[in-house]
């Protein structure tokens, strides 16, 4: 009704306004009669040019005040228009809220009646309850009323048992982020990545040519006996060892340096420094092994397992040292371990021992993990350890807490920002298989992959094959590459065959 009121009173205002307009334009035109009046009286007294002049004059003004009255009343008629349209709008909008609150109530009232309905039906069955007891005796209807009570408690039981079993997963998972957060907040562990190529400083460039040897002779021994490639270029006070080995590299590096520091440079004296280099690497795996155990805090291993523990420091896995991977490792178990009051001492084990496989993995045939849990068996370590082993790759389920901690600690460890390489590790697969296919071959005394995989330098034994059988050995293990090796480019066979005589004189 009100609205309706509004719109009315909107149309006359418009109408008086429209009507105004009229009247003051007719009175306009009366005024402008009398000055045309005047001016034919003017131009009857003036000379004709100038009344004409006078004339148009006002015909022009008069012209004009038409123009912006006529301007004035359409702008004011479309304001007015505007205003009408604004409270249609307005009145529509209450309109909708007004709609929207009637049809709330609509569906509160249909809730109402549900519930009237539902409460109709319970009087109902109330009374043909009722109607069953009162034919029944005191002991029976005892009896049914605690059947259905029994029945109501079960399924209210249920409903409990439920919702504190979401709670307690919900609560499960809140604490189980925040133990995983401040471990890995505890863990600071710095990456170290694998090379495939060592840079040795050496005292002056005249030494490269010692290196070299006449005809090339002292590096080919060199390279011959450790089994990595010697690159010597213009860079100035520096070589280059190149190997996918990081032990083999470490020894060559480490034979190297007491060469130049002895600077007798010939074949005998790089096999007594190799071999020097190999008694000293072994006592520095001994060493490293003692001081993993130690930082570890596990005691009591046997030597054996000391051993194992050290050649880890020239083991890596998808680019990470699995040295680095284990101790840190052994530092998230014990978080873990500390947080969940599990065993510390078991799960920092289990952490050290789970990759310890991998360390064998050149020697024997099988997967790290199978060769791992041989490892700890032969040498009496506990059945969790062994379990950690296996399942920390999904080859068993957890048997306790301490193997499930290993699983967990070995996931943040390896997917950590970095942490992984698998490029590296493809290209060390890939080196490894080449030298494996050379050394099937009977009468092969050693073999290595040199120039990152494009040539093969292969050691023959000189009782065996002589030298026209090197020519048919060479392409034998020609097409075996070819046929059981992917690789870019091409890869050289080169056989070396030596005789030598040793006498001693005394």
């Amino acid at each position: 009704m009100i609205e309706e009121i509004i719109i009315a009173v909107l149309i006359i205002l418009l109408a008086g306004i429209v009507i105004y307009f009229q009247q003051k334009i007719k009175k306009d035109g009366i005024l402008f009669k009398e000055k045309i009046e005047e001016a034919k009286k003017i131009s009857e007294k003036k000379e004709m040019e100038l009344a004409s002049q006078k004339a148009q004059e006002i015909i022009s003004q008069a012209k004009n005040r038409s123009i912006d009255i006529t301007r004035e009343a359409q702008r004011k008629e479309m304001e007015s228009l505007k205003l009408v349209s604004q409270n249609e709008n307005t009145i529509s909008q209450k309109q909708s809220i007004i709609n929207d609150r009637l049809e709330s109530i609509t569906q509160k009232e249909q809730k109402i009646d549900e519930i009237k309905a539902n409460i109709s039906k319970i009087k109902e069955d109330l009374s043909e309850k009722l109607e069953k007891l009162s034919s029944l005796s005191k002991e029976d209807a005892k009896n049914l009323l605690l059947e259905e009570l029994d029945t109501e408690l079960v399924n209210e039981k249920a409903k409990k048992i439920k919702e504190y079993s979401d709670e307690v997963r919900s609560k499960s998972e809140e604490i189980s982020k925040e133990i995983l957060i401040d471990t890995m907040e505890k863990t600071v562990s710095e990456y170290i990545g694998s090379a495939t190529t060592s840079i040795l400083d050496i005292p002056n460039d005249d030494l490269k040519g010692k290196i070299i040897g006449k005809e090339g002779r002292n590096i080919r021994a060199f390279e011959k006996a450790t089994g990595v490639d010697v690159i010597i270029d213009d860079v100035p006070g520096s070589i280059t060892i190149s190997c996918f080995d990081p032990l083999r590299r470490e020894v060559a590096i480490l034979a190297m340096k007491k060469l130049i520091e002895d600077k007798r440079i010939h074949p005998g004296k790089i096999e007594e420094m190799v071999k020097k280099a190999r008694e000293d690497i072994s006592k520095e795996i001994r060493r490293f092994g003692e001081k993993m155990a130690y930082d570890s805090g596990i005691n009591g291993l046997r030597p054996e397992l000391i051993s194992l523990l050290g050649r880890m420091k020239y083991r890596y896995s998808y680019g990470q040292n699995v040295a680095t991977h284990s101790l840190e490792m052994v530092k998230i178990a014990a978080n873990l371990a500390e947080s969940m009051n599990a065993n510390i001492y078991l799960a920092k084990k289990c952490a050290l021992f789970h990759d310890i496989g991998k360390v064998m993995t050149a020697e024997q045939e099988g997967s790290h993990v199978e060769i791992g849990a041989e490892i700890a068996r032969k040498y009496g370590l506990e059945d969790e350890v062994i379990n950690a082993i296996f399942s920390h790759h999904d080859m068993a389920e957890p048997s306790c807490i301490e193997s499930a901690i290993t699983k967990i600690a070995d996931k943040i460890s390896a997917s950590r920002p970095g942490a992984r390489n698998n490029s590296s590790e493809m290209y060390s697969t890939r080196i490894k298989k080449l030298e494996d296919t050379v050394r099937e071959f009977e009468g092969v005394e050693e073999a290595y992959a040199i120039f990152a995989g494009r040539e093969i330098r292969v050691i023959v034994k000189p009782d065996m094959i002589d030298d026209a059988k090197m020519k048919l050995l060479s392409y034998e293990i020609a097409k075996k590459v070819e046929k059981e090796n992917t690789y870019p480019g091409t890869v050289q066979i080169t056989l070396i065959r030596e005789t030598r005589s040793v006498t001693k004189a005394k």
